[in-house]
C-alpha cells in the first residue's frame, strides 16, 4: 500500500476531537476498527487520537491516496477549532469525497 501520515494538534479535548469526527460520518465507510476516544480505521486507512492535555488532542492519520484525500486533517482541524456547526453542509465542510 502506498500511504502518507499526517499529524495535526486540535485546540479541542479528545473526546470533542472523537465525537466530532465519528459522528459527522467524517471516516471514509466502511469502518473495520472502533476503539472509542483511540482510533477509527477503514480499509486504506485509520485515524488515532491521542491526549496531550485536558484542552488538547493530537491526530495521526496513516492512509492510503486513493481512498483518504492529503489535507484531511488541517480541514478538520479548522473545522472542529470553528464555532459550533449548525448545518449538515457545515458539518461535510472538512470532508472532500474523491471524484
Amino acid at each position: 500500500m502506498n500511504s502518507f501520515e499526517e499529524t495535526v494538534e486540535l485546540a479541542v479535548p479528545l473526546r470533542t476531537a472523537y465525537e466530532q469526527w465519528d459522528s459527522h460520518s467524517s471516516s471514509p465507510r466502511p469502518v473495520t476498527a472502533h476503539r472509542r476516544n483511540e482510533l477509527i480505521a477503514w480499509p486504506g486507512g485509520r485515524v488515532t487520537f491521542e491526549y496531550i492535555d485536558t484542552h488538547t488532542t493530537r491526530l495521526v492519520l496513516r492512509a492510503d491516496p486513493d481512498t483518504t484525500p492529503a489535507g484531511i486533517l488541517l480541514r478538520f482541524k479548522e473545522f472542529v477549532e470553528s464555532a459550533p456547526v449548525t448545518s449538515p453542509a457545515t458539518r461535510q465542510y472538512w470532508r472532500v469525497e474523491r471524484a
